[in-house]
């Protein structure tokens, strides 16, 4: 079975996440639309809309990302994807997906962001070549079927790997890359509910961090990235213990963290 997400600090969406949840909604449609602003014609925005809905991105931003990708909207910036990759302190590995309409502000705040927590920036692959595989996902409720039905349907599917999660009340599931949407759309025709499904940099090497210190200054760096209005994903190789990232957000929280 492969190995499940590791885990990242744990937040809680204000006001202020929610409108970067929908920011990053209308970047993700408005770079699929360029395609086509037809989802019945265009699979990406298509997926992109149902996404975008599911996280209750109000209409109106949708329609203006929608005009922004196909150029309706002749006052819009074009949105590029661009991914990071970096260390922090203890080697741990970090991949960053922004999407950004501004490639200068971007590159300089993620210079910034790992300097200031003693990591620091490597090339394209550095990192992402060795510690993780870029491939897809889906995280679905179990729901009333059986584990054995799931299993019969994820084979049929032709999904690589999976497992279950939480007392098995869910199942999380892996593809090749180029096998996704097959997987997705088999599923669905079964008439499942999916909770989320996507690409990822899934950790294949990992790093046991039970340093204190070195924790802190990983959690601060996950944070500060997590809240830039680029960035929409963010992707590390590190094994913690639930009670030491509490710890560390205890530490944030009361204001002991330096850097």
């Amino acid at each position: 079975m492969g190995r499940g997400p590791v885990v990242g600090p744990k937040k809680t969406l204000s006001d202020n996440a929610r409108g970067k949840v929908f920011a990053i909604h209308a970047k993700l449609i408005a770079i699929a639309a360029r395609s086509g602003g037809d989802p019945a014609m265009n699979p990406a925005l298509y997926d992109a809309l149902e996404k975008a809905r599911k996280a209750n991105v109000p209409a109106d931003n949708i329609e203006r990302a929608i005009k922004k990708g196909t150029g309706a909207d002749k006052d819009g910036t074009e949105i590029t994807e661009i991914i990071y990759e970096g260390y922090s302190p203890g080697g741990v590995a970090i991949v960053v997906k922004t999407l950004t309409d501004n490639r200068n502000r971007t590159a300089k705040n993620m210079r910034h962001t790992f300097s200031e927590y003693g990591g620091n920036l490597g090339e394209t692959g550095s990192v992402s070549s060795f510690a993780f595989k870029y491939q897809g996902y889906v995280e679905a409720p179990v729901g009333v079927h059986s584990m054995d039905q799931w299993e019969e349907w994820i084979i049929e599917s032709g999904a690589s790997d999976y497992e279950f999660l939480e007392d098995a009340t869910k199942v999380r599931i892996s593809t090749e890359r180029t096998d996704l949407m097959g997987v997705v759309k088999f599923l669905k025709g079964q008439g499942l509910m999916l909770d989320s499904y996507g690409l990822e940099y899934f950790a294949i090497n990992v790093i046991n961090l039970e340093d204190p210190e070195k924790i802190l200054k990983l959690y601060a760096l996950l944070a500060d990235l997590e809240d830039d209005d680029d960035v929409e994903q963010v992707w590390h190789n590190a094994e913690v213990s639930p009670e030491l990232w509490q710890q560390a957000e205890e530490a944030m929280s009361k204001g002991k963290f330096r850097t």
